[in-house]
């Protein structure tokens, strides 16, 4: 007879698997009344609107330090009401809660627009006088040169408001996205290996397809992909809807294009993007060539789409429970010296994790830092060495984080998403050289670890960048006037898909899901920078595994950097050049490399 398994719910999860949010605050009311007084707070502030250009510059300082108390603020009041909210998404309670967090942030935000407008009508020979005499205002040069860099694009105060206050229905579609996503999309149940009912979630959906029962992985994906297809045309009214606001606000802040706005506020050129597609497109050979080895070396004609996840190895290799893989990551980053392996055991010993799956929970994985309390991270986890490798990724976030707030002032603390995953992917590469190291004399071990890295490469520079020809096309399109219907976005995405699987994988099932489960398409031109990360974390954690003179020095110095400068400078700081494509170059050389030596241990030759 069947076992059919379900989740728990949020109440049956165990304490220790749960994140402690009385670091934030002890309950729900006591954060509700700090965030009546953060308000209150920026209303005061708003009382210096049309001032900022008075006093000598003791006006502007004063709205400085006043702004950034607020931001400190509402950071931990936002936090604790969104980390409450996809702890559950069906607690009607917890998403109350958010509401009135995302309202007073809407409130905060519109009472201030007035001082970007200001800042950026500042006559600059004044500004650089105050800088030098008025004491306090120097620490805010980087911000209000980032403020004024935007001049031409920041709106007559107004305008400013009249955006705020309009945030929250133009970022709607990222809620309603969620939210279906989430608390709404059932995936049913398959049966399992032994025969039994299993509930099929966004968090066990890849135990399944990596079976090494083809029936198994083969329903699994046809499962997962089936309310995708359903529900299209309500995923894509809804892609249609955000990709609409991004580029009403760029037109109307006066960018060319959503990507420029999206691009330009980090400084990035655009040219960085397409060099990722050009050289990426280049180098196809090398995906094609993976997914070649693995219809050999499992003896698959046809190869179709459902059997890309089965381990070489034979089996699913290296189950690791959280306390077993928050061990390897401890092991793993040694080499990255005292002070980080401290932080981490601060993150583990303290709960700054959110662990298991349960009914209601955001799904994938997170980190969101606090810079008045600490990083919390939000898992999804299961026994399996991924789940490792995801906490080793979140945990990279976590400590840039945490470096970063011991190091410079809240303004400067969090890294811009350019920045950011490279620390998270960076560790990702430490743990696969350090379990290479670890099992070097295991011949299935390594075929096991090396799949883990190849899949990195392949998940994060190819699939990323597919994404990112996906995104580019549906914003320029968007642009010129289509409606992003369901289906041309599947057409679209059947090209896409096509080019970067090749001619070894046979596509099965709809077009649909491969664009509608992105939750990163909800985050504005996100998704190619974890491709350009991968590579670039490809290079600086080789210099620090191989013990390069002042390499980890100069990696603690951009973790603790944060958003101190701009992304290229810090970077160049750290050793790497992202103005031309040679960083993509040398990742790509290392996938090569790890292409050859399990093409060896197969005996593919």
């Amino acid at each position: 007879m069947s076992e059919k398994q379900q989740l728990p719910s949020r109440e049956e999860v165990p304490t220790a698997l749960k994140w402690d949010l009385t670091l934030l605050y002890p309950n729900d009311d006591a954060m509700q009344e700090q965030l009546q007084a953060t308000v209150k707070k920026a209303n005061e502030l708003h009382q210096l609107a049309g001032k900022l250009a008075a006093d000598d510059g003791q006006t502007l300082l004063q709205a400085l330090q006043a702004a950034k108390v607020i931001n400190e603020e509402l950071e931990r009041e936002y936090v604790y009401a969104f980390l409450r909210r996809d702890s559950d998404t069906t607690d009607a309670a917890a998403t109350e809660l958010y509401g009135k967090a995302a309202t007073a942030a809407t409130e905060i935000e519109t009472v201030l627009s007035f001082m970007d407008p200001e800042i950026v009508s500042l006559d600059q020979h004044l500004l650089d006088h105050w800088l030098v005499e008025v004491a306090g205002l120097d620490e805010f040069k980087y911000a209000l040169e980032q403020v004024r860099l935007q001049k031409g694009h920041v709106l007559t105060v107004s305008e400013e408001q009249l955006l705020s206050q309009l945030s929250r229905s133009l970022d709607s579609a990222e809620t309603i996205y969620n939210t279906l996503n989430d608390a709404d999309l059932h995936f049913g149940t398959i049966k399992n290996e032994q025969g039994n009912e299993v509930e099929l979630t966004h968090g066990n959906r890849s135990q399944f397809t990596e079976s090494l029962d083809r029936n198994v992985r083969k329903a699994a994906v046809l499962a997962y992909q089936k309310p995708y297809h359903e529900l299209r045309n309500t995923f894509a009214a809804t892609l249609n809807s955000f990709i609409d606001s991004r580029n009403s606000i760029a037109e109307l802040r006066h960018y060319k294009s959503a990507r420029q706005a999206a691009l330009s506020v980090n400084q990035i050129d655009e040219r960085v993007y397409d060099t990722l597609v050009k050289t990426v497109n280049q180098h196809l050979d090398l995906a094609h060539r993976w997914y070649g080895i693995k219809k050999r070396a499992l003896h698959l004609d046809p190869f179709y789409q459902y059997d890309i996840g089965v381990p070489l190895a034979g089996k699913d290799r290296l189950r690791t429970t959280f306390e077993q893989g928050k061990q390897l990551v401890l092991d793993a980053m040694k080499v990255m010296g005292p002070d980080y392996r401290k932080g981490l055991q601060e993150e583990f010993d303290h709960r700054w994790i959110d662990a298991a799956e349960n009914r209601g929970k955001r799904s994938g994985g997170y980190q969101v830092g606090v810079y008045q309390a600490n990083p919390f991270i939000l898992l999804n986890w299961t026994d399996k060495l991924y789940s490792t490798f995801v906490l080793a990724h979140e945990s990279g976030h976590a400590m840039h984080s945490w470096f970063s707030q011991h190091a410079q002032p809240s303004e400067y603390a969090d890294a811009p998403i350019f920045l950011a995953e490279v620390a998270s992917t960076f560790n990702e590469n430490i743990l696969t050289e350090y379990l290479l190291q670890k099992y070097q004399d295991d011949r299935q071990l390594q075929i096991f670890i090396l799949e883990q890295s190849i899949n990195g490469f392949i998940g994060s520079i190819y699939r990323q960048t597919q994404f990112a020809e996906f995104e580019n096309t549906a914003y320029r399109e968007q642009q010129s006037g289509r409606t992003l219907t369901a289906d041309y976005l599947d057409r679209m995405n059947r090209k896409l898909v096509e080019k970067y699987y090749g001619p070894t994988v046979k596509l099965v099932g709809t077009d649909t899901q491969s664009w509608a489960y992105v939750p990163h398409f909800y985050m504005n031109y996100y998704v190619y920078q974890y491709a350009t990360s991968w590579a670039i974390a490809t290079a600086l954690s080789e210099r620090v595994w191989t013990k390069q003179d002042g390499a980890l020095d100069r990696y603690l110095a951009f973790l603790k950097a944060g958003g101190s400068a701009d992304p290229v400078t810090i970077l160049r700081r750290a050793g790497v050049n992202v103005t031309n494509g040679q960083y993509l170059e040398d990742a790509l050389h290392v996938l090569k490399k790890r292409l050859d030596q399990i093409e060896q241990l197969l005996d593919l030759e």
